[in-house]
C-alpha cells in the first residue's frame, strides 16, 4: 500500500515545462537585486550603509506595493533624525511604507520560543496590513542564539520560506558579514552562517567599501536564482554614500572591477594620483567624469584639485 502522505511531488520534465509556461515571468521590484516572491539577503559590515540602502530600496518598492519595514536597529528618534533635513523638514515616505519596531513587553508569553513568537507576530502584522514585501533589519536581532548557528537560524529561514511560498511575500533580510580582508574580493563565504543561509535565499548581494575613499561603496551580487547577475566581480556597481537626495542614500557613479577598489591596488603614491587628476582635467574631463574613472567621489576630486592649486 502506497502512503498518501509524502514530502515529494513528481511530474515529468515536459509537464514541468508546460505548467511553468503558464506562470508569469519573474517581476523585478528593484532591478536587478529584488525579485517578487523571493527571499533576498543583503549582508555587509557594520557602519557601511546597509540600512541606508535597504530603506532606499524600500522607498522605491513602496511606491507600488505595500511594504513592511521591520526595523530592529533604529529607535524612532534615530530614524527621524536620518530623514529630516537641515531645516527640520521630514522626508515624505510613500503611503505604502509601514515601519514595525519592537513592542515593549514586560514579559514574553509562556510556552513559546523567542523565534516562534517573532514569527507569529510577523505573520499577524503581515495579515493585518496586507503587506506584500517585508524588509527585516536585521537577522541578528530575531534569533536568541548566534546567527552563525544553524540550530538558531534554520527555524526563522524555514518560516520565511513558508510565507514566501504560501502567501507570495517578498523578503529582503539584512545580515552582518564575517571580517573580510581589505585586499580580498567579497564572497558568499563571508556571509555570517553562510552555507545554511545562502541555501534558503534566492538571491544574495553585498556592499563593499572602497579602500581609497571613505564615501565610496560598491554593490556586488553573489547569488541569483531567477534574476540577472549583473554586478559581478568584474562589474560591481560603484556608489557614493551621500545625502544629496535629502536623506542618507546611495548615488550611482558607474561600474568598476572590484579589485580596483581594494587595498592591494593602492600602489600609486598620492602625488601620482594628483598628477593623474590634473592630466585628466587638462584633457577636458569634468570632476564627475574623473571621479567615475578613478573610483572616487566627486567631492574627493574637487578637494584634490583645490589642494593641488595650493
Amino acid at each position: 500500500m502506497i502512503n498518501r502522505f509524502n514530502m515529494l511531488a513528481i511530474k515529468s520534465a515536459n509537464q514541468t515545462l508546460a505548467d511553468a509556461a503558464l506562470l508569469p515571468d519573474p517581476i523585478f521590484l528593484y532591478a536587478p537585486l529584488i525579485v517578487q516572491g523571493e527571499i533576498t539577503i543583503l549582508f555587509a559590515d557594520t557602519g557601511i550603509g546597509k540600512t541606508a540602502l535597504s530603506v532606499m530600496i524600500a522607498i522605491y518598492i513602496a511606491k507600488k506595493y505595500k511594504l513592511l519595514y521591520v526595523d530592529l536597529e533604529l529607535t524612532d528618534k534615530q530614524f527621524e533624525k536620518r530623514y529630516r533635513n537641515a531645516e527640520g523638514k521630514h522626508f515624505a515616505f510613500p503611503s505604502n511604507f509601514y515601519r514595525a519596531t519592537y513592542e515593549v513587553l514586560k514579559e514574553l508569553p509562556k510556552d513559546i520560543s523567542y523565534e516562534d513568537f517573532f514569527i507569529k507576530s510577523l505573520k499577524d502584522r503581515i495579515k493585518e496590513f496586507r503587506a506584500e514585501v517585508v524588509v527585516i533589519d536585521n537577522m541578528t536581532k530575531i534569533v536568541s542564539g548566534s546567527t552563525d548557528s544553524a540550530k538558531s537560524t534554520i527555524p526563522i529561514m524555514n518560516a520565511l520560506s513558508a510565507l514566501k511560498f504560501e502567501e507570495g511575500i517578498t523578503f529582503l533580510v539584512l545580515e552582518h558579514n564575517k571580517k573580510v580582508d581589505e585586499w580580498r574580493p567579497i564572497s558568499l563565504n563571508d556571509l555570517q552562517g553562510s552555507k545554511m543561509k545562502s541555501n534558503f535565499a534566492d538571491s544574495v548581494f553585498t556592499i563593499g567599501r572602497s579602500a581609497f575613499d571613505k564615501n565610496i561603496r560598491y554593490i556586488k551580487q553573489l547569488k541569483v536564482r531567477s534574476g540577472e547577475l549583473i554586478y559581478d566581480e568584474e562589474n560591481v556597481l560603484v556608489c557614493e554614500l551621500t545625502t544629496s537626495s535629502g536623506y542618507l542614500g546611495f548615488s550611482e557613479i558607474g561600474y568598476q572591477n572590484e579589485r580596483e577598489l581594494l587595498k592591494q591596488q593602492d600602489s600609486n603614491s598620492y602625488e601620482d594620483k594628483i598628477g593623474e587628476v590634473l592630466q585628466l582635467k587638462a584633457g577636458g574631463m569634468s570632476n564627475v567624469q574623473i571621479a567615475r574613472q578613478m573610483g572616487r567621489s566627486e567631492g574627493t576630486i574637487r578637494n584634490w584639485l583645490d589642494r593641488a592649486k595650493n
